[in-house]
């Protein structure tokens, strides 16, 4: 909005029209698009229940072809012929085969012929189609149950060139050495059309094509002009595969869909011409645009008159504006008479009063910029004088050096003790960089337990065990003092009895370190210890909590660490009420820490 405000009026004015232009066509365009979206939605909704139409059609006469194949392969009679040696018995069992399949034929209708072709070189047939048995199996992967093989040429055999092949392979179904052994292979011939049915699937408001392919993309059977065994259409593909897909066919976009029978291992794609499926709705664009156009040009005319009449009189009021700024500041005597639109002649009359009136006006504002460059050096001087009121930090820590001095000279060692461990802990505090090694806050921590354990007379004990890669691991300034101060103050103060602290520190396998803080005190009961891990897993402050007081320092502790190193980090707290508290810290690796401070461990 700022770039349009530096603009010219008139510039603004042709965005403006140039928008207005814009959003017509973006509202023909979305109009188009919708009823074009529509229309394909629709087409597609048409084909797509089409598709399933022949989808379910031929996975019902697949199932009842497949179903008639194991009812025939696993006839004893039919294994009973191919294992048969003696041609006598054989030729007996001939004839009741040839009844049987007959009649198994007649229970589909569309089956062309059915052959049996053994292993031991006999076969059966109906329609004399046991010449082919060998040419058949070579179109087998090898062993097949209920397999569709493919499309043969059997010329005038049954009166159709091309019929469609489907396999089962007869295994001795016999218990004993026999037993799977492979006799021979079974052979339907059908007629492609058979697999759809009879009805029409024709759509002649679009033209729509529908294939069904096998696997080498040869037409099985389709609502076009195109031969069974034909190659199908080869689709240049624009889009993604599912659903409505725009596909280049013989030069030309069409709109194709394509679903899957993945139990013949084929597929039914149908093709509608774009400009079919979009014809009506082109003329409607088009005429949309022409009556769009002519309008415009209706419109121009006013629209330029209106436009010099709005910038004649805006032109003739920044010359006066611009000769009026040439003259000295302080005396504007002269005056605009502007007749035009009531806007520019109520602008012409408020700036004739604003120069009456800016000489005044510029003398209060030279008045009220002393007054505010006062107000600000007082502001200065008042910093200035908080600032000299502060306390040295150096000053503390050097009356706690002369108070260890006074308390060694006088023989007070607890109070000696106790100063020299504040000092450290407050020289600890106040200097040096953001980021330590462990062993330096183990240093301080040291200190502080000293204070401690002074001020409750030795009634606690405490361990350490540190590997020395865990002590040179970089660590945030303070982050223990508060889990040693809470173990104190909230595990052990409160019990009379002795009491352990225990902290330790190791690297885990994955780098990170870990810290645990221990204690035998008085625990946290299971209810307040719910409420801790809660605050600590949302990040809270103790400051919202009712006990706050006990969680601040272990929030913030947590809160810390996870800024610092990200959220897989923090704090762990386990608690039995009676039995103690355990604390267990893990913190990451951070390489960007500059000026850490190192101790030397000798």
């Amino acid at each position: 909005m700022a770039f349009l405000r530096r603009l010219s009026i008139r510039s603004q004015l042709l965005i403006l029209a140039v928008s207005t232009v814009l959003v017509i066509l973006v509202i023909v365009y979305h109009t188009y698009s919708t009823m074009s979206a529509m229309v394909t939605r629709n087409h597609e909704e048409y084909v797509q229940q089409t598709v399933s139409e022949i989808k379910k059609n031929v996975t019902s006469n697949k199932d009842v072809l497949f179903r008639l194949m194991q009812t025939i392969s696993y006839n004893a009679d039919v294994q009973s012929y191919l294992i048969e040696q003696n041609a006598i018995t054989r030729f007996e069992m001939f004839k009741k085969l040839n009844v049987m399949i007959s009649s198994q034929r007649e229970l589909k209708d569309g089956i062309l012929d059915i052959v049996i072709s053994g292993d031991n070189g006999f076969s059966v047939d109906i329609n004399g189609g046991s010449p082919y048995g060998e040419e058949l199996k070579r179109m087998l992967p090898g062993k097949v149950n209920a397999y569709y093989a493919g499309m043969q040429q059997f010329g005038t055999l049954y009166g159709s060139a091309t019929g469609l092949v489907f396999a089962t392979t007869i295994s001795y179904a016999q218990q004993g050495e026999s037993f799977n052994k492979k006799l021979g292979t079974l052979f339907f011939i059908v007629d492609p059309k058979a697999l759809v049915g009879e009805k029409d699937y024709n759509s002649k408001q679009t033209n729509t094509q529908i294939y069904l392919l096998d696997r080498t993309n040869k037409i099985i059977t389709s609502n076009a002009s195109s031969e069974t065994g034909a190659q199908g259409p080869k689709l240049e593909r624009e889009g993604a595969e599912g659903g409505n897909q725009n596909v280049i066919w013989q030069g030309k976009k069409y709109v194709s869909q394509t679903t899957r029978i993945p139990d013949m291992d084929a597929s039914i794609v149908s093709v509608a011409p774009k400009d079919e499926l979009l014809r009506d709705l082109l003329v409607l664009r088009r005429q949309e645009l022409i009556i769009l156009a002519v309008g415009l040009l209706l419109l121009a005319i006013p629209f330029t008159v209106i436009m010099n009449n709005i910038l004649r009189p805006l032109k003739k009021m920044i010359f006066f504006m611009t000769s009026v700024s040439r003259e000295d500041n302080l005396k504007f005597s002269k005056r605009i008479s502007l007749k035009g639109y009531m806007e520019i002649s109520t602008m012409a009359d408020e700036f004739n009063s604003m120069l009456d009136e800016i000489e005044r006006l510029s003398q209060k504002l030279l008045e009220t910029n002393t007054r505010l460059y006062g107000t600000e050096l007082e502001k200065q001087k008042s910093e200035l004088a908080f600032l000299r009121s502060q306390i040295n930090p150096h000053f503390l820590y050097n009356t706690l050096e002369v108070i260890t001095g006074i308390a060694a000279v006088e023989g007070q060692d607890k109070i000696k003790k106790m100063t020299r461990s504040l000092s450290s802990i407050f020289r600890y505090s106040v200097k040096g960089a953001e980021a330590i090694e462990l062993g330096q806050e183990i240093e301080m921590i040291k200190s502080y337990i000293q204070i401690q354990q002074v001020r409750f007379a030795d009634r606690f004990t405490v361990h350490y065990s540190f590997t020395d890669e865990a002590l040179r691991h970089i660590v945030p300034k303070m982050i223990l003092q508060p889990l040693v101060e809470n173990a104190v103050y909230h595990g052990i103060e409160t019990t009379l009895r002795p009491c352990r602290l225990e902290i330790a520190g190791f690297i885990d396998g994955s780098g990170a370190l870990m810290v645990d803080v221990r204690d035998d005190g008085v625990g946290i009961d299971a209810e307040r210890l719910e409420e801790i891990r809660l605050m600590l897993s949302e990040q809270r402050s103790g400051f919202d909590d009712p006990e706050g007081w006990q969680s601040i320092g272990l929030v913030n502790v947590n809160n810390r660490i996870r800024l610092m190193f990200g959220e897989e980090y923090g704090m762990l707290i386990d608690s039995t009420d009676g039995k103690g508290t355990h604390i267990r810290l893990r913190i990451g690796q951070r390489r960007e820490y500059t000026n850490v401070q190192s101790i030397d461990r000798g």
